[in-house]
């Protein structure tokens, strides 16, 4: 009878854990996008609202880093679309155009479908620039959250965390900048760079780091806590967005595709660094050897150095499911109608 008991016994130990085990807790994210010139960023943000459907994650704010007056409306009619309207949502203040983009000679970003999108579907917010300060939402959003319990998610230019760094003491926080990231931050999750050359083969840096450089080399040289990086590869293995036609018209997603390329399928750069920020590699990646990327001011625009090291905190992602795979985990939740509709 010994064996019996003991195994009924383990039996109700395990029962008993099983029914004590608490349920992970979601993700606590910030998301800075640029959302103008390419239409990844709408998807990240549907990608995000479709997590905290299922419970995986808690939006606290949306940070935009580019500089166009229709990109937090978009932003707003999107999070509207998902019943979230009250999502804060923060306007850069500081662009510092370390690289001058060619197409851009007013130093704004152009977008072919956040106004149409904007005018076109429910929200509160009118312009970009009505918005409060970024950096100074990201404090109070940060200051109010437990000690290293929120993800910042970026994944357009770094405009808006180096300004977050430089913020001085105010009235939601004794600690500037720098000092409140290193108490609240868990992980900054960055979609960018060249993972490890650094360049592309004909020199160039990827996008996201070289637009506004100066912005790129504060934040991702003097960023104090764990740093993980979706490079450039990642997401261009992956293509996402032809089956928003099988949503409704009125979901601002699909009216984001539609006018950027016709509902044809597009690169999903941004949105693997938002379901990594929510679920973590899993299955679907490998993190790189503990690093240092390292940014250079006077070298080149955008140029990443990736040097190993056990002293840094850096990782970045590699690939390890098939990238097609990836996407339609990706697809299933860019496509999932709104929880209650």
């Amino acid at each position: 009878m010994a064996p019996m008991v003991l195994a009924l016994a383990l039996c109700a130990a395990l029962a008993a854990t099983a029914v004590a085990a608490e349920p992970a807790a979601p993700a606590k994210i910030i998301l800075d996008v640029d959302m103008a010139e390419d239409v990844d960023d709408a998807g990240a943000l549907a990608v995000l609202h479709a997590l905290a459907d299922r419970g995986e994650a808690e939006i606290l704010g949306v940070l935009v880093c580019s500089k166009n007056e229709w990109v937090a409306p978009c932003a707003d009619a999107i999070n509207t679309w998902y019943g979230r309207p009250n999502v804060p949502i923060g306007y850069q203040r500081s662009h510092v155009f370390g690289y001058k983009n060619a197409k851009d000679p007013q130093h704004e970003t152009p977008s072919n479908y956040v106004e149409k999108v904007a005018k076109a579907c429910p929200h509160k917010l009118q312009k970009s620039s009505d918005a409060p300060d970024a950096a100074l939402l990201a404090r109070k959003l940060l200051a109010a959250q437990p000690d290293g319990s929120v993800t910042i998610v970026s994944v357009g230019f770094l405009t808006n965390l180096a300004a977050l760094l430089d913020t001085r003491p105010d009235e939601v926080s004794p600690l500037d900048g720098e000092a409140l990231v290193k108490q609240k931050v868990k992980e900054w999750v960055c979609m960018g760079g060249v993972f490890p050359e650094g360049s592309f083969p004909g020199g160039a840096g990827e996008y996201n780091f070289m637009y506004d450089t100066v912005a790129s080399v504060r934040a991702i040289n003097d960023w104090p806590t764990p740093v993980v990086f979706s490079g450039f590869a990642i997401g261009a293995a992956i293509k996402v967005g032809a089956r928003l036609s099988e949503t409704p018209e009125a979901n601002p997603v699909r009216q984001c595709y539609q006018h950027y390329n016709g509902l044809t399928n597009r690169e999903a750069w941004d949105l693997t660094a938002v379901l990594y920020a929510v679920r973590g590699a899993g299955n679907l990646w490998k993190r790189s050897e503990q690093g240092f990327c390292l940014m250079h001011a006077k070298v080149s625009h955008g140029v990443n150095e990736w040097i190993p090291t056990p002293a840094k905190q850096h990782r970045y992602l590699q690939e390890l499911m098939p990238p097609a795979d990836v996407g339609k985990i990706l697809e299933a939740l860019l496509i999932a109608p709104p929880k209650g509709k």
